[in-house]
């Protein structure tokens, strides 16, 4: 008997809803499907019909898609792995040895645009497992529109899985797009800090797909690298996307993470700079997606700017707004050196209305037009607003200031001031 099942490629779509903060995940037109299977970058498994290849032709029922977080972690500075190709690969690491097999052989059939494969495992959460991880670790299969699997069985017994790609487009197509997509890439790159450390290249990259990719529900190709690097409008994960394009040209292993932010399903990226793990959110970096609802916000200011809050989090920080699905296991982030405020010196501990001044005041000499600060706490972040903002202490340490805009960013604990 042979049993038909289907795994959407590519399903995080478009942001849905005004007053929203993520980037929704629609249902998929993929036949009976069940709602109750939903993972990172899948939803549902879906029975396509059956054919007869033995003389058994009593249907297994698919088994549920466990979604539990998983406590062992895989890591880009180990240096034991498997010898693959995927060595620098994040969620390769977190697989078991057949797992990473059948992923291997799911990338080489992508690759080599392959139409049905046999794989190496006869365990269907086996295959889920290491097709996730393919999604986490892989951000260019821009050509692959689903990504299918025929389950043979003689009786009740699993006698192989084969797994059938379909393909969005024609090789001539895939590779028209892919030199297209490449020179854009370079020109992109062409200015990042060759010598810099690995803060320096991904702020680059975090700067420069916010100042050149909008954000836009009705983008084209949307869910691909496609839409940031040709159309230069995307959604979530067409920016977590092609945030780890970049990052992979620039050797910062880079990992996308799925699950929700601010209750909507929600794509980000994982990124090992300077030794240590950290969350990058290139989409909430962007601001016209973080005030697109608060009119208030875009009167003060009305053009687009870089949101620092979402660069270099730990994993406290992003849990405060965001939810991983962590069917693949994650590190805890816990370092801070590659915190933009921290890093910057723009993070504030103790009260210094000194410090915090000579911050204001060489934002305004300097024409930077926007600061922002940080604060350790709210009791911090209230006295600063109280100070500078409310009793006017700002003009005090800013000479010839008459006038100035300000936002307060009380989620963060951030104060941004508009020179």
């Amino acid at each position: 008997m042979v049993r038909r099942k289907k795994l959407a490629f590519a399903v995080l779509a478009a942001c849905l809803g005004i007053g929203t903060a993520g980037c929704g995940l629609p249902g998929q037109d993929t036949g009976a499907v069940s709602t109750e299977k939903i993972t990172a970058f899948v939803e549902g498994l879906a029975s396509s019909g059956e054919e007869s290849a033995a003389s058994d032709t009593d249907e297994t029922a698919a088994e549920d898609v466990p979604n539990e977080a998983v406590t062992e972690e895989g890591g880009w500075e180990s240096e034991e792995s498997a010898a693959t190709a995927q060595t620098d690969r994040y969620a390769y690491q977190t697989l078991n040895d057949t797992e990473k097999v059948v992923y291997d052989e799911i990338v080489a059939a992508f690759e080599n645009r392959e139409e049905e494969v046999p794989i190496s495992t006869l365990d269907e959460q086996e295959l889920e497992n290491a097709y996730l991880a393919v999604r986490c670790d892989h951000c260019e299969f821009f050509w692959v529109e689903e990504f299918g699997y025929v389950t043979y069985t003689r009786g009740d017994t699993v006698t192989s899985i084969d797994i059938k790609p379909v393909y969005a487009m024609s090789a001539e197509e895939q590779e028209e797009l892919q030199s297209r997509i490449d020179a854009e890439a370079d020109r992109m790159l062409a200015d990042v800090p060759v010598d810099g450390s690995d803060f320096d290249k991904a702020l680059y990259v975090y700067k420069t797909l916010i100042d050149e990719v909008d954000y836009d529900v009705n983008a084209a190709d949307s869910q691909t690298i496609v839409s940031a690097f040709i159309d230069h409008a995307t959604v979530c994960q067409g920016y977590s996307y092609a945030t780890q394009y970049l990052l992979d040209r620039l050797d910062i292993p880079c990992a996308t993470v799925t699950g929700t932010a601010d209750g909507e399903s929600h794509a980000w990226n994982l990124v090992f700079m300077d030794g240590a793990y950290y969350y990058i959110d290139t989409t909430w970096g962007n601001s016209r997606y973080i005030n697109r609802n608060d009119a208030e916000a875009e009167e003060i200011i009305p053009y687009k700017y870089v949101d620092y809050d979402y660069f270099g989090m730990t994993t406290d920080m992003l849990l405060k707004t965001h939810q991983p699905v962590e069917t693949v296991p994650l590190p805890t982030c816990e370092a801070v050196a590659d915190n933009y405020y921290i890093h910057e010196g723009l993070y504030i501990e103790t009260w210094d209305p000194d410090r915090i001044g000579e911050i204001f005041r060489q934002g305004y000499e300097s024409g930077s037009g926007l600061v922002r600060i940080r604060f350790a706490d709210d009791a911090l972040y209230e006295q600063a607003s109280q100070y500078f903002l409310d009793d006017g202490a700002l003009f005090d340490y800013c000479d010839g200031l008459t006038q100035v805009r300000y936002l307060n960013d009380t989620g963060n604990d951030v104060i941004v001031v508009v020179f």
